[in-house]
């Protein structure tokens, strides 16, 4: 990486004042002075940067020892401690899709066990509430019963006469395939039952994470006139960018949009967002604050707070109503059970280099089958339009190429607009990860550099997250909360230029958030991005013809 992922020694602790802490992720965990308390080490970043490679890496005996050492959890003797991952991917977890999952391989899974892929049906609704009752679960099963923490299953019986007996049913099911998973893992890896393994979770889904890390939110139940109102609202206003309505809150489902360009002016797109904006504002200060957080277009939540905004009756509701509506907690955080949380985000250092990964993991999955396993899914009905799978990124651009009107062989002008729609939602997903995981002051940004090999920035990056993982929690926090920048004061700072005329200081910076603001400030050079489009192997183009007939019901496309 760039720049060493040191901690700041107490010498520097003058020039490196933290933020008011937030109480959900272990704060006081790992002082000098206190026992630590379990460590869940949570690793996101933006497709492509290589957050599985470096999760297995810390997964491995050597490093999950010193870990589960440096945190005070005593091991059987003579037992090497383990990891294993638990998959924050909303396109993962749903049972048949593979290549557009981008799944760990059987080899991978064999390596390095993995949980919450494959735990949802093709026509199955599998939410952010859902994922995060699982892996709560899977946490718990994977430290033991010996660790003193504050369980979920102990909330689920506390509110079991409130929840449908097929839903209670359902996630029965899944926790009993949760344990037999890892209870599978330790007989495979020759683990004790009382030995705790180290959970890693690794994903960019920023729901997910979001709940898991900070909880569930308080927001109240809508009514049906609210959710249909809301609907119809949202739809009206995305119809003014040439948007199609998506309500699914997936953030890898991708929006679809007119045009493909890589950059438009904002602008040019905005015209409803920013009329939606105004309006979601206008109907009160606890609205106006949600709205003032939302990163990009996110017309999933903007319609969310529409919802809550109508059942509140916010038009007519006087402001000490409105102020009632939310309380602003949230409940049942990693750090409020009891866990010391690290959150960790592979940063690349080079958004243009990153790009290209993108590019070439896209044609990569071309080549590993894409089309044939969309086109058979979704003969068979395991890829339904209305389910999420089919909507996401990958899927969605290949189900609309498949299915495209007058097709013919050998359509090369289709299928470069296909590809060019593939690459260029994923780089905007991409884009959208970094913007979102910027705000979150959890997540310590690890520089990745995206020049070097892939083995070594791998290697980097899981050595950087091995140290801060093992340092008592006061000097992490001193990493992770580094003041804002500041107004130069001296001729002979280093100093860099901010939005407008300013000159910022950068010196009491943490690597953190040097991180951060140089990622911010390559964003503008993306609009320069050319994609390099690799030869695309004759195999491919006769398997996108074969795919688009067999889906189409022909025996062959005509010429």
């Amino acid at each position: 990486m760039a720049v060493s992922a040191s901690i700041p020694s107490s010498s520097s602790s003058s020039t490196t004042k933290m933020k008011r802490p937030l109480p959900d992720s272990g704060r006081g965990a790992g002082d000098r002075d206190e026992p630590r308390k379990p460590l869940v080490v949570i690793i996101a970043g933006p497709t492509g940067v290589g957050k599985s490679s470096v999760a297995m890496s810390l997964c491995q005996a050597s490093n999950a020892s010193q870990l589960m050492q440096s945190c005070g959890l005593t091991l059987p003797p003579d037992t090497e401690s383990v990891g294993n991952i638990i998959s924050a991917d909303s396109v993962q977890a749903y049972r048949g899709v593979q290549v557009g999952a981008n799944k760990p391989t059987d080899d991978e899974r064999a390596a390095c066990p993995h949980h919450l892929i494959d735990v949802a049906g093709a026509n199955e609704t599998y939410n952010a509430a859902d994922w995060m009752r699982d892996a709560v679960f899977s946490i718990e099963e994977l430290f033991g019963k010996d660790v003193n923490v504050k369980r979920n299953s102990d909330e689920d019986q506390e509110h079991s006469n409130l929840v449908e007996k097929d839903v209670l049913e359902s996630r029965g099911k899944r926790k009993k395939a949760i344990r037999h998973d890892i209870n599978q893992a330790r007989e495979q890896g020759s683990i004790p039952l009382d030995a705790p393994i180290l959970p890693i979770v690794v994903g960019g889904t920023m729901m997910y994470l979001q709940w898991l890390v900070h909880g569930r939110p308080d927001a109240m139940r809508p009514t049906d006139e609210a959710l249909e109102r809301a609907a119809s609202d949202i739809k009206n206003f995305q119809a003014m960018d040439g948007d199609t309505f998506d309500s699914t809150g997936d953030e890898e489902i991708e929006v679809k949009r007119e045009s493909s360009q890589e950059e438009i002016s904002d602008a040019a797109l905005s015209t409803g967002w920013n009329a939606a904006v105004d309006y979601a504002s206008s109907l009160g200060k606890p609205f106006k604050a949600r709205v003032d957080k939302l990163c990009g277009k996110d017309w999933y939540r903007l319609r969310r707070i529409l919802e809550v905004a109508y059942t509140a009756g916010a038009e007519k509701a006087s402001e000490e109503q409105l102020q009632a509506v939310y309380s602003g907690e949230r409940f049942g955080g990693l750090g409020m059970r009891g866990y010391d949380v690290r959150c960790f985000f592979l940063c690349p250092d080079d958004r243009l280099k990153h790009a290209d990964v993108i590019d070439r993991r896209c044609e990569d999955m071309l080549q590993r089958g894409l089309l044939n396993e969309t086109a058979s899914l979704s003969i068979a009905g395991e890829l339904p339009d209305d389910g999420q799978p089919a909507r996401a990124i990958g899927y969605r651009q290949t189900l609309d190429y498949l299915r495209r009107k007058d097709a013919k062989r050998q359509d090369n002008a289709a299928f470069n607009a296909y590809v060019n729609e593939f690459t260029t939602a994923t780089r905007r997903y991409a884009k959208k990860q970094m913007g979102w995981f910027r705000k979150d002051e959890e997540f310590m940004f690890i520089p990745v550099s995206m020049s070097k090999p892939s083995q070594e920035r791998v290697d980097e990056a899981a050595n950087a997250i091995l140290q801060l993982c093992k340092t008592p929690r006061n000097e992490y926090e001193l990493e992770l909360f580094s003041e804002p920048p500041k107004a130069r004061e001296t001729a002979g700072s280093k100093t860099k230029k901010s939005k407008g005329a300013t000159d910022v200081d950068t010196d009491t910076l943490s690597l953190s958030a040097k991180t951060k603001l140089r990622n911010e400030k390559q964003g503008k050079d993306m609009k320069f991005y050319q994609g390099k489009r690799s030869d695309v192997p004759s195999k491919v183009i006769e398997e996108a013809d074969a795919s688009t007939a067999a889906i189409q019901g022909l025996k062959e496309l005509p010429s």
